[in-house]
């Protein structure tokens, strides 16, 4: 009777642990899946807009990923001068930088084994590693010092570099991601006070 008792009671946490892990398995695949398919709803909201308003916003995607240096800056005046509102520009960039990080805090290990993404991500991981060598205030300074590395476009750094940054040390994805948010709408307002205040004065 005994023993019998131990095997239900054995089968029974066999069982609550198979369930476990399917239901981190889910909860994986949803965090792999959601990035994309907020991304995907932009992009169809954008489309659905009109080919104006989709063409402004991919030239502004353009400039902001793939301007070797200083995209982060050169988008503002690029996005308002083809006419892109201030709010919809800072807001398009906040979404572009936390999804991004969404995905990188989430699916970082993952990430790394996927045939080409995988190599995308080595190299952002790389380039943490290079960032908290360089700047050593930013892990003095931990939540605050990762919002300032990504405000100010530095070599090494950005929504990116500074979602891995986050993760090598050791915040939680959360507060990287949080991090990671402020600091890019910080950036962006920022940006386009300097720019509005730079044409006042000329």
């Amino acid at each position: 009777m005994y023993n019998r008792d131990m095997l239900k009671e054995t089968v029974v946490n066999v069982k609550e642990q198979v369930e476990l892990v399917r239901q981190m398995k889910r909860i994986a695949i949803v965090k792999l899946v959601l990035p994309f398919c907020l991304t995907g709803a932009a992009v169809l909201f954008l489309w659905f807009a009109g080919p104006d308003v989709y063409t402004k916003y991919v030239a502004v995607f353009s400039v902001y990923s793939f301007m070797p240096i200083g995209g982060a800056i050169a988008v503002i005046p690029a996005g308002l001068g083809l006419g892109v509102p201030p709010e919809g520009l800072i807001f398009f960039i906040l979404f572009t930088d936390s999804t991004l990080s969404l995905f990188l805090v989430w699916n970082f290990d993952y990430a790394k084994r996927i045939p080409f993404l995988g190599e995308l991500v080595l190299r952002t991981e790389e380039n943490g590693e290079k960032a908290i060598r360089r700047y050593k205030w930013a892990k003095r300074f931990g939540f605050i010092g990762l919002v300032l590395f990504v405000m100010f476009p530095l070599q090494y750094t950005g929504s990116a570099v500074g979602s891995i940054a986050g993760r090598l040390l050791g915040m939680p994805s959360l507060m990287t991601w949080l991090a990671v948010v402020v600091g890019s709408f910080l950036r962006s307002l920022i940006a386009i006070l300097i720019y509005y205040g730079a044409l006042s004065f000329l």
